[in-house]
């Protein structure tokens, strides 16, 4: 087999691996906004999680309260549903469709194993 050939095949099979997370992502998160996004208020914050403002200033802009915004986001965190880091006291969230993916793959099979 030459170089073309497996460069095709390989071309073929990273086209695949795509379709297969794609699918993966959108099946996951639907089950994450049925599970964790269940009010208007949740879906806002979720939404809200733009890995640039600190949760203070998303509080503000959404007009919730604070604290209610800091456990949802402790909650998604706990669960490693997002990303996050730190500017000096500030925790800033991000949104991860890949975490979330990763979350529900490993449920899956945890529960298929037991």
């Amino acid at each position: 087999m030459d170089i073309s050939s497996i460069e095709i095949i390989l071309k073929d099979l990273l086209e695949e691996v795509k379709l297969l997370t794609i699918q993966t992502k959108i099946d996951a998160l639907q089950k994450f906004s049925n599970e964790f996004l269940s009010s208007d208020l949740r879906r806002k914050m979720y939404e809200a999680f733009d890995g640039e403002r600190t949760l203070p200033q998303i509080s503000d802009d959404i007009g919730c309260k604070l604290n209610t915004l800091q456990i949802f986001a402790q909650q998604l965190a706990d669960k490693d549903l997002v990303d996050y880091e730190y500017r000096g006291n500030a925790r800033i969230i991000k949104k991860s469709p890949a975490k979330i993916a990763l979350y529900y793959a490993t449920k899956e099979l945890s529960d298929t194993n037991a």
